[in-house]
């Protein structure tokens, strides 16, 4: 009877000792890393930046215009493709209501549009850099890996859903322009589960200290 009670006991402490090593280090850093995205976004509307381009508060109304000649190939910077992208952004962003669209006149045969920011998309904006739409809670799910095998540096890597998502990120035709927005078509539609790492520096005491996170990003 003693012998029973001993493999019980026995038991019992593997499975707590087990338990501790494997979902105290999940539920440690899902709750970690939960906090560490609502600091970084403590309104719960700012998770993703999206860029629109290199137009600041005083330059609205803005009218677009068109740039064209040879690409120079020791500028890493490409204006024309640049100037393309944002006039386009912008005429998408209207089309989802965050800007007006005037035309008001042409250069040559091409359209020349004004735009200004709607109270809609006032809600939204962010000046760093120039116009940026932001948006959106990351939402820890679980714990999906942790990898140490970076001397000093552990990343922890989890899956989330996002709350606060406005109707126009939904659009495919805006959020395919933001290829380095990694997984943005699972959190801008919820269709499944999105995937983010967190990078921690670690000390020679164990202790970690957040390098970079996945909330407050913003995306060219």
């Amino acid at each position: 009877m003693k012998t029973q009670i001993k493999k019980v006991l026995i038991l019992g402490s593997s499975l707590l000792m087990l338990s501790l090593l494997t979902g105290c280090d999940f539920t440690d850093y899902k709750t970690r890393i939960q906090r560490e995205n609502d600091i970084n976004n403590p309104t719960g509307n700012k998770s993703v930046c999206l860029r629109v381009g290199k137009v600041y508060e005083d330059m609205y109304p803005y009218t677009i215009q068109y740039i064209e000649g040879e690409i120079d190939p020791d500028d890493a910077w490409d204006k024309i493709a640049a100037n393309n992208e944002l006039n386009l952004k912008l005429s998408l962003y209207a089309k989802e209501g965050l800007f007006t669209e005037e035309l008001v006149g042409h250069d040559g045969d091409k359209p020349l549009y004004r735009y200004n920011l709607t109270e809609e998309g006032r809600k939204y904006v962010d000046w760093w850099g120039g116009t940026n739409f932001c948006f959106g809670r990351v939402v820890v799910d679980k714990i999906t890996k942790v990898d140490n095998q970076l001397k000093g540096m552990r990343m922890v890597s989890f899956s989330y859903h996002m709350e606060n998502v406005p109707n126009w990120i939904k659009n495919k035709d805006i959020y395919s322009l933001y290829p380095n927005f990694f997984d943005i078509e699972a959190a801008a539609t919820g269709k499944e589960l999105a995937r983010g790492t967190h990078y921690y520096n670690v000390n020679d005491y164990g202790e970690l200290t957040l390098k970079a996170g996945k909330s407050g990003s913003y995306f060219l």
